[in-house]
């Protein structure tokens, strides 16, 4: 404004020219006369800056569509322009909602989004992680999400198991620890209820998977004998999982923090959200439709009279000790205490090995060890030394080596 009022009182004065006031001031003859103008009309107050922008904005967004997006945003602390936009025509039914550009504006505007650069993700996704999907309960994924304490001190182990194929979140409970026992009665109440996956998706932490033959545990053996196929991630790679690891985050930031007084009010807060995410939640994946409207129960039922295993007529089925020991050829063989009381069998190879199965599960070779002396882990993977032309005489020297891992283990040691 004093450069303003200088050039005007210099003007006025008639001693200088208009292109000599322009050069010297630095600007244009076009500025110079809107500014002689603005000041014969109005005076000096008529020299204020004015605003740029228009008296009349067609396109502007409505302030009762402003409304709605940041009361939708308010509710959903992590859903985006994509997923109210969305909202907007399937909830409010507005048939022209903003273009996502300008609710991600609107939503800088009023403080309820920053603009931040992507980083690429330290891990990336890897499809030969996990079978590809193509219909629901093809394939099941199942993780327990981080451990918090509650309001009252108590421990919450989140578990969920979610459709690989239509994201549909099947299950999303409060327990208080990782244990097998309550695991087991979640699954078993779940498979009543929508029936049982062709295969179900894990990684090694317990209670899914041991370090025993097969990776199987106590709970995944319970999966095979139910006819369900276990498949592992490999160790260290979330990336195996990682749509079920995204999906954890946001379980996180909308329903753990803060953490709730106590179990009881955790578990009605995870079955809200499991109740959005599935029914109300856009998925971009889906083609912004959502999860409830892809998925549909399973047709397989659960083998609640826990029928025996069938094998080929042709192999020798063995049942393990209550130790886990398995008698064959008048000698020993540890198998593991998640085998105890089921039913194997032993096949003879054309190679003449004798391989272990557990239902469809491979399991490793009974290969005699004479330089044992004692029983070391069955998950131990090497090749077993060729047999000496005068063996000792057997006293429980016998391990069991995986001369192959089976397809259903990683590459893990």
């Amino acid at each position: 404004m004093e450069e303003l009022i200088r050039f005007i009182a210099l003007a006025q004065t008639e001693r200088f020219t208009l292109t000599e006031l322009c050069e010297q001031f630095g600007i244009s003859r076009k500025t110079a006369y809107k500014h002689l103008e603005r000041y014969a009309l109005g005076g000096f107050k008529a020299l204020e800056p004015r605003s740029s922008r228009p008296l009349h904005s067609p396109a502007s967004t409505d302030e009762a569509v402003t409304a709605l997006i940041l009361a939708e945003r308010r509710l959903h602390r992590t859903w985006g322009p994509k997923k109210l936009r969305v909202v907007l025509e399937t909830k409010h039914g507005i048939t022209s909602p903003p273009a996502c550009s300008t609710i991600a504006e609107l939503l800088r505007r009023h403080g309820l989004s920053v603009r931040r650069r992507r980083r690429p993700g330290v891990y990336q996704t890897d499809a030969r992680g996990c079978t590809e999907a193509t219909q629901p309960n093809h394939v099941w994924t199942v993780d327990f999400k981080g451990w918090f304490l509650l309001g009252d001190g108590q421990r919450c182990d989140p578990l969920t198991i979610r459709d690989h194929h239509s994201h549909y979140l099947l299950c999303a409970d409060a327990l208080p620890n990782q244990q097998y026992k309550a695991t087991l009665r979640i699954f078993k109440g779940l498979m009543r209820h929508v029936g049982l996956p062709e295969i179900i998706h894990c990684d090694l932490g317990s209670p899914f998977a041991s370090c025993g033959l097969g990776r199987l545990s106590s709970l995944s053996a319970w999966w095979v004998e139910q006819g369900i196929e276990v498949e592992f991630s490999r160790p260290g790679s979330p990336q195996d999982n990682g749509s079920h690891e995204r999906m954890h985050r946001d379980l996180k930031a909308e329903c753990t923090q803060p953490p709730s007084a106590n179990l009881p009010a955790q578990q009605r807060r995870l079955e809200r959200w499991r109740h959005e995410f599935n029914h109300e939640r856009p998925h971009e994946s889906l083609g912004q439709r959502t999860p409830a409207s892809f998925y549909q129960p399973s047709a397989r039922r659960l083998n609640e009279d826990d029928r025996p295993l069938i094998y080929p007529s042709d192999w020798l089925v063995k049942t393990v000790s209550s130790s886990g020991h398995l008698w064959h050829d008048g000698h020993h063989y540890h198998v593991g205490e998640v085998f105890a009381g089921k039913h194997v069998a032993l096949h003879r190879n054309c190679e003449g090995a004798t391989e272990l199965h557990f239902a469809n599960v491979y399991l490793g070779n009974l290969i005699y060890d004479p330089e044992g002396g004692r029983f070391r882990p069955t998950a131990y993977i090497a090749r077993p030394p060729s047999p000496p032309s005068n063996p000792p005489e057997p006293s429980l020297d016998y391990l069991i080596y995986l001369d192959s891992l089976s397809p259903m283990s990683p590459d893990c040691l």
